[in-house]
């Protein structure tokens, strides 16, 4: 019989190797993974490298495709923007394979692995935080390893007169073109039970390297987890936006599409393999992987936009979507990437920014035209103040469990800066709720100001909606420092409003402004002033960090 508790604790220890070295890799690597967020938005031969490289830096296409589909739910890619990402990690996921066929199969893993792991776990009892990390990389990269070991422990040889319960797999593999058809499906289904696309490649290998399956029927397995790992992505994209919806069932089309005109030329292309490739059915099969990969992204980049169009045939886009403001992106499984998440933070925070800075446009055209009825827009300012409350909410729980986890110091600073912007930004819908209030009393109390005050009033208005424009720009996940533009417009603001009180006390003390009518003026001039203290704070918070959140 195959021992089967051998192999699930194999598995088991291969899955936790896995995830261990795709943490310490986040947080050695952690800035460099994010600086390749930038290449995701500049075309589809970056888009492509930028997905292959952060897959193999985190060493899983399932966490990539996860954050690409967050990363479009919050509106940080576009539906065509992702797509090149998606193609770069089902390339970049390859590499686990060649790893596992040309170190596990060819050498003692045990000679190895264990000397990994005592490295590691010493390089972990160091002061520095770098070291650390690194160690904690090495742990996993040998726990990966001892896992593999007990995976092929557990795969008996083929031996005459004996049974070992692996019988049943040459019985099925010697249906020609039906058995290719029959483990297509089998490492779909076992890819979707275990999430985790190597981990079925590392049993595949076993398989091969033992005998139990041939090249072609070990492709064909390959081809099979090549569309179960769409899994993930379809997971996270439950709950999220339309765009992140269409980015998972890009994943899922883009791979369907490469096994569906591959499989009539199988057989030729494992006999090209057998001829050319030297090795061995294990690294044979780990070049299938990479090749088969590369010339469908190589194919399939050139069609993006039919394939955009499929996409949104399929999934079509709703007017009430396009204006959604809720951070339900916060849900699509990125507080298992804290090195990577941060930069959700900063874009949600964008967004929370964005809608303050449309509900002060809004005030601004009400105050320009005092004699107009304010209508149903006090309840409209209301309602984006609520939201501003509850993106609060959002931001500071996803930030609180990101704190939870396992992160560098540097992480932990930047989600301690998180907190304290969405508190600024929160104010700061409170003031433009204010803001209309006031509105609605002098509008109410027919209030009347002078041609100067009201020209003085619409100059701070004008400096106010530049800063906080700024400041949305500032917060761009790949922004830089604005701290120079935001101390021009922080005096700016600051003068206007001390030659606000200056004359407007003066008008009052001549009587030539109503003293209510004046302070109602100056209580505007004040909640001015306050936005544009905020938006200097959140300014001076940006450029106290170099790299982008």
């Amino acid at each position: 019989m195959v021992p089967f508790f051998t192999l699930l604790g194999g598995l088991g220890l291969f899955l936790f190797g896995m995830r261990t070295m795709s943490a310490g890799l986040q947080k050695a690597a952690g800035a460099r993974l994010r600086g390749l967020l930038a290449l995701f938005t500049r075309n589809r031969f970056t888009g492509i490298t930028s997905g292959f490289l952060m897959t193999c830096g985190l060493q899983s296409s399932s966490a990539t495709t996860v954050m690409i589909v967050s990363f479009a739910d919050a509106g940080l890619l576009t539906l065509t923007q992702a797509i090149g990402p998606v193609m770069g990690a089902n390339i970049g996921t390859t590499i686990t394979g060649w790893i596992i066929s040309t170190l596990g199969f060819k050498i003692k893993i045990t000679t190895f692995a264990l000397p990994i792991v005592g490295v590691g776990f010493s390089m972990t009892m160091l002061k520095g935080a770098k070291e650390k990390n690194w160690g904690e990389t090495l742990i996993g990269f040998g726990l990966l390893f001892l896992g593999l070991s007990f995976l092929k422990a557990s795969v008996p040889q083929i031996n005459p007169g004996e049974t070992s319960g692996l019988e049943f797999l040459k019985a099925w593999a010697t249906h020609g073109f039906w058995s290719v058809l029959l483990f297509v499906a089998v490492g779909t289904i076992f890819t979707i039970i275990i999430q985790s696309s190597s981990a079925t490649m590392a049993i595949t290998l076993a398989l091969a390297y033992q005998g139990w399956i041939d090249l072609e029927v070990a492709c064909a397995t390959v081809l099979g987890e090549n569309i179960g790992t769409t899994i993930t992505a379809y997971l996270a994209s439950i709950g999220a936006n339309r765009t992140a919806k269409r980015v998972a069932r890009s994943h899922l089309l883009f791979n369907v599409i490469g096994v569906i005109w591959v499989l009539p030329l199988l057989y030729p292309f494992t006999a090209l393999l057998r001829s050319t490739v030297p090795g061995g059915v294990t690294i044979q099969l780990a070049a299938f992987h990479s090749v088969f990969n590369i010339i469908n992204t190589g194919v399939l980049m050139w069609f993006v936009p039919q394939i955009k169009t499929i996409i949104e045939w399929w999934i079509p886009y709703s007017d009430a979507e396009r204006e959604e403001t809720h951070l339900r992106y916060f849900d699509a499984g990125l507080q298992e990437t804290p090195e990577i998440a941060v930069v959700e933070v900063r874009r949600a925070l964008q967004l929370m920014t964005a809608l303050v800075h449309d509900m002060f446009g809004k005030i601004q055209n009400v105050i320009r035209h005092p004699e107009k009825r304010l209508g149903d827009l006090v309840d409209e300012i209301k309602r984006g103040e609520d939201r501003t409350d509850h993106m609060e909410a959002e931001i500071i729980e996803f930030c609180t469990e990101l704190a939870r986890r396992s992160t560098s110091p540097q992480v932990a600073h930047e989600i301690a800066a998180g907190f304290d912007m969405a508190n600024d930004i929160e104010r700061m819908g409170d003031h433009c709720f204010n803001l209309i209030l006031l509105a609605q009393r002098a509008y109410d109390n027919g209030y009347q100001y002078s041609e100067a005050s009201r020209e003085s009033l619409y100059k701070m208005m004008d400096v106010v909606q530049e800063f906080v424009a700024l400041t949305v720009r500032a917060l761009e996940p790949a922004g830089s420092s604005v701290i120079s533009e935001a101390k021009v417009l922080e005096n700016k603001i600051n003068t206007a409003r001390d030659q606000a009180r200056k004359a407007q006390s003066e008008l009052m003390q001549t009587g030539e402004l109503e003293v209510r009518a004046g302070l109602v003026y100056l209580d505007m001039m004040n909640n001015f002033e306050k936005l544009g203290d905020y938006c200097h704070n959140i300014s001076e918070v940006v450029s106290q960090h170099a790299r982008p959140l």
